[in-house]
């Protein structure tokens, strides 16, 4: 007799939520001990399961990065591309991407700070391919208000660089900026990099006065 589906589906619910309850576990230990301070035990404890479980479920660091940065990524405030995207001028967006890396670099302290990455295979790959996709969004705010300009590919590069994480921590934690310095003195490096910026263009109407 063929299993029935309600069994499968019931199981398969099952090792998901499994699965979620060790991938919590593992972020909650990651972001206070270190991934490479966290044991594969330390986890099996703190979810509650046993060592042999956790194992079948993420093997490695391949298996079990993706699963504590995709559990982090849950409860993290949202980059709001669009707005971004649609702010009016170059300021503005300047003004949107500190703040809203300034709200994603706090959340992430926990996790970045201990600066695996260069020990940690599938976590530099991962960043790596964040860092890319974020270039690319600065890239397209730079092409919006700067259609044509030389030299944007390296713009972008350089606004990533003062977006990402060490630069913020640096600025925060170890020169001891507030949050709000923090975020002004980015958005002017922000806009420092473009070059000055244009003038605004004056109304072509006439500037019709009422008579006496």
């Amino acid at each position: 007799m063929p299993p029935r589906p309600y069994n499968n589906a019931s199981r398969l619910r099952q090792q998901a939520e499994l699965k979620s309850r060790i991938a919590a576990a593992a972020a909650r230990l990651h972001a206070e001990k270190g991934a490479l301070g966290t044991s594969w035990a330390d986890i099996a404890h703190g979810a509650g399961v046993s060592l042999p479980t956790v194992y079948k479920h993420f093997p490695d660091f391949d298996a079990l990065i993706p699963a504590c940065t995709g559990h982090a990524a849950q409860l993290a405030p949202p980059l709001p591309v669009g707005r971004i995207l649609a702010s009016e001028d170059l300021a503005a967006a300047s003004q949107a991407l500190a703040q809203a890396c300034d709200a994603l670099n706090a959340y992430y302290e926990p996790w970045l700070a201990w600066d695996e990455a260069a020990r940690i295979e599938p976590l530099a790959r991962l960043q790596a391919r964040e860092r890319a996709e974020f270039t690319g969004l600065c890239l397209q705010v730079l092409r919006r208000h700067r259609p044509g300009a030389a030299g944007l590919d390296e713009m972008a590069a350089q606004w990533q660089a003062l977006l990402d994480f060490g630069f913020w921590h640096a600025l925060v934690r170890r020169h001891g900026l507030s949050r709000a310095a923090a975020r002004r003195h980015i958005t002017r490096l922000l806009l420092a990099v473009t070059g000055p910026q244009p003038a605004a263009t004056p109304d072509p109407r006439p500037n019709r006065r009422k008579s006496p």
